[in-house]
């Protein structure tokens, strides 16, 4: 039979924690930051860039600066975008 118990907010405090992950986005805050709405931008994928990954914060960056990211067909190895007015 398991044995039950309930956790401490301690417990719990340290469980959350370890689940909040830092995603260090500068690198897309910086490249984002001088496009307005009409303005595309491209990237490169190497060999080890995950494309969804790269879509994910690159997206997730221009929702901090409250821009909408709209992506365009292209092929596999590269990413291209343009922002949207919001």
């Amino acid at each position: 039979m398991p044995t039950f118990r309930p956790l401490t907010s301690d417990e719990i405090a340290a469980l959350r924690s370890r689940n909040v992950r830092t995603l260090d986005l500068s690198e897309y805050t910086r490249f984002l930051q001088d496009l307005n709405p009409g303005d595309g931008g491209e990237i490169a994928l190497g060999p080890d860039d995950d494309r969804r990954t790269v879509k994910r914060r690159l997206t997730t960056a221009a929702t901090r600066m409250n821009k909408k990211v709209r992506y365009r067909r292209s092929d596999d190895t590269v990413l291209r975008f343009e922002i949207l007015a919001s």
